[in-house]
C-alpha cells in the first residue's frame, strides 16, 4: 500500500494529540465539549492518515490525553465505566475516519475507471496511416 508511513503517521499523531488538547483546554471549559474537540482532532487525523493503526494508536493517545488533562485535572488515568466508554469511541472514530478516507479514495478510483471507459476505444492499427496508402492528391 502506498502513502504515508506507519513510522511517520504515529510520531505525527502524537503532535497533533497533543496540539488538540492545548486547543480544547484552551477553548472549553467543560469535559464534554473539550472531549468532542479531541473525538474531532482524531477523526480528521484518521482521515488524513489512511492507517488503522496509525489512527487506533493515536485515538488511544487522544483517550489517555483527554483522561488525563482534560477530564481528571490531576493528569491522572481512570478506568471507570466512562473513561472506558470515552476510549471505545476515540477508537470508533479513529476506524470511522480511516473508513471514510478508504471509502472516498474507492469512489473517486472507480469515478476515474468510469470515465476512463467511456473515451472512444483507440485500435491500435489506426494509429496511423498505412505507409502507402494515401497518395498526394494536389497537382504536379
Amino acid at each position: 500500500m502506498r502513502g504515508r508511513p506507519v513510522e511517520v503517521l504515529l510520531p505525527a499523531g502524537f503532535v497533533f494529540v497533543v496540539g488538540a488538547c492545548a486547543v480544547a483546554a484552551l477553548a472549553f471549559s467543560e469535559a464534554t465539549a473539550r472531549v468532542s474537540v479531541m473525538a474531532v482532532a482524531v477523526g480528521l487525523f484518521g482521515v488524513w492518515a489512511r492507517r488503522y493503526l496509525a489512527a487506533l494508536a493515536t485515538g488511544v493517545m487522544a483517550w489517555c490525553f483527554a483522561s488525563g488533562f482534560l477530564v481528571h485535572a490531576e493528569g491522572e488515568l481512570a478506568f471507570g465505566r466512562d473513561d472506558l466508554v470515552r476510549l471505545a469511541a476515540f477508537v470508533i472514530v479513529a476506524v470511522a475516519g480511516c473508513a471514510c478516507a478508504h471509502a472516498r479514495r474507492a469512489r473517486r478510483r472507480h469515478r476515474l475507471m468510469r470515465a476512463d471507459a467511456r473515451r472512444a476505444p483507440v485500435l491500435v492499427g489506426r494509429l496511423h496511416a498505412p505507409s502507402g496508402g494515401v497518395k498526394d492528391s494536389a497537382p504536379s
